[in-house]
């Protein structure tokens, strides 16, 4: 899409400095099972101001198609803190093009973007047969929702597409630290039995970060050493005491610097991996699976295989 130098982060802890640890932090995605009958409880209470009327400088889109929540739940964060990063050329368009519009327009805008719409579709998954059968979900289903958490001119926002309009949270100073506690709260209303919930925080890219401050200490260690030299050739007692104390800063520095190079290491192995897992994730091993087991049924292995295997799992029950 064009937005640089941002990422997606999985949390694994709600708690304030984990957040901290992590700034900037732009806004925070929470996946959970959706229930008709806790969101409607949200809606009536008085805990949270769900409000009809658009709030000022807060781009809010519904959710038009389904199946989009995740990418609906990114964008919002990135419309709404385009200030904040580089968004890229579509985006800046797009926000331009919807930002006078009402909310059900803007979802139709964004459903109508053929770069998201490019982008969106090229993250699904290859499915082994095709169903032309769809039925609405029942209560007997799992089905999972995605929603935003994002400042806004010092209040803090709950961005639901399928919502009418966003929930205001409230003033905040301190966002980070008030947000856990509605995602806690939320988490509250369900059973203690249940655990699946996902969190994840759009951030900077820590690679971003890690470059600049790599490149800051790398400056200061030539600078230092410059002066080392010159301390050198002064043999007064008050050059070798500077001489000492510019020795300890650059063997400081040499160390950080060990330390950021790591880090740096370490978060370009993430970025790789994640870039193998999601062509794993897209990619259509049904050829490659069609013929291994046509292999096996030519060699004769296929049948004794399977009742091999479900031997096995009969013996496991």
């Amino acid at each position: 899409m064009g937005v640089k130098d941002v990422q997606v982060e999985e949390l694994y802890s709600l708690d304030t400095e984990t957040l901290r640890a992590m700034e900037p932090v732009y806004g925070l995605i929470f996946l959970f099972k959706w229930r008709p009958t806790t969101a409607g409880a949200r809606a009536s209470s008085s805990s949270v101001d769900l409000q009809h009327d658009q709030p000022e400088n807060v781009y809010f889109a519904h959710q038009i198609i389904q199946n989009a929540c995740a990418t609906q739940a990114i964008l919002s964060i990135l419309m709404n803190r385009e200030n904040d990063m580089d968004i890229g050329a579509t985006l800046k368009n797009l926000r331009s093009f919807s930002i006078d519009l009402p909310p059900d327009m803007r979802g139709l805008a964004l459903t109508n973007c053929d770069e998201l719409r490019t982008v969106h579709n090229s993250f699904q998954r290859i499915e082994s047969f095709l169903n032309d059968i769809h039925r609405p979900a029942t209560e007997d289903d799992d089905v999972f929702h995605f929603v935003s958490y994002v400042p806004v001119n010092g209040r803090l926002y709950e961005l639901d597409g399928l919502k009418p309009a966003p929930i205001d949270h409230g003033a905040t100073d301190d966002w980070l630290t008030d947000v856990s506690s509605v995602i806690q709260n939320r988490i509250n209303e369900y059973s203690q039995t249940e655990i699946r919930f996902n969190l994840m925080a759009v951030t900077s890219d820590p690679r971003r970060q890690l470059a600049e401050r790599i490149t800051s200490v790398d400056a200061d260690i030539s600078r230092l050493a410059a002066h080392l030299e010159t301390l050198k050739l002064n043999d007064a007692m008050e050059s070798r005491e500077e001489a000492n104390r510019v020795e300890s800063q650059l063997g400081a520095l040499n160390y950080e610097r060990r330390v950021l190079i790591s880090r740096a290491a370490v978060e370009g192995d993430k970025f790789d991996r994640y870039k193998f897992e999601n062509s794993l994730r897209k990619h259509n091993f049904i050829p490659l699976i069609y013929q291994l087991l046509r292999g096996m049924a030519q060699k004769g292995e296929l049948i004794p295989a399977i009742e091999k295997n479900k031997g096995q799992a009969k013996s496991s029950q």
